[in-house]
């Protein structure tokens, strides 16, 4: 089972400027939702005792200052969850993971930052401290 889906919530750079719903919302569908999929995904793998559960977490899981707080937290959260699974899950044969891609110009992204696929680039090049195209 293949647990990708994710918001990242509004842009709210600072802790006061944080609203609270915004805050629930990125958790229930980031790690609510991870939490419900590998529930459901366990009734079926457990009695057979293999299967494969993945989640995406993201670099903000390991590298903070550059996303949300609500997004980052949320990310965390789900490696928590992958760590915990692993320990009671991995006694029934099953393998539980997460990805934690960078970021990526996506639509999704770009419509949040309002901006460009250019500037976005650039932004998580500079971040990554890459140049961009020297990759």
């Amino acid at each position: 089972m293949y647990n990708n889906a994710g918001i990242p919530g509004n842009l709210e750079p600072t802790i006061l400027s944080a609203v609270a719903e915004n805050f629930k919302q990125v958790f229930d569908v980031n790690v609510y939702g991870a939490f419900l999929g590998a529930k459901h995904a366990a009734r079926a793998m457990i009695p057979a005792k293999k299967g494969v559960i993945l989640f995406t977490s993201s670099v903000a899981s390991a590298s903070c200052g550059e996303s949300p707080h609500a997004y980052t937290m949320s990310k965390h959260a789900v490696v928590g969850l992958m760590k915990s699974l692993c320990v009671e899950l991995g006694q029934h044969g099953i393998r539980v993971n997460c990805i934690s891609p960078c970021a990526m110009a996506t639509p999704l992204l770009r419509n949040v930052m309002g901006m460009e696929r250019d500037a976005v680039e650039e932004l998580i090049c500079a971040a990554g401290g890459v140049e961009r195209g020297s990759a």
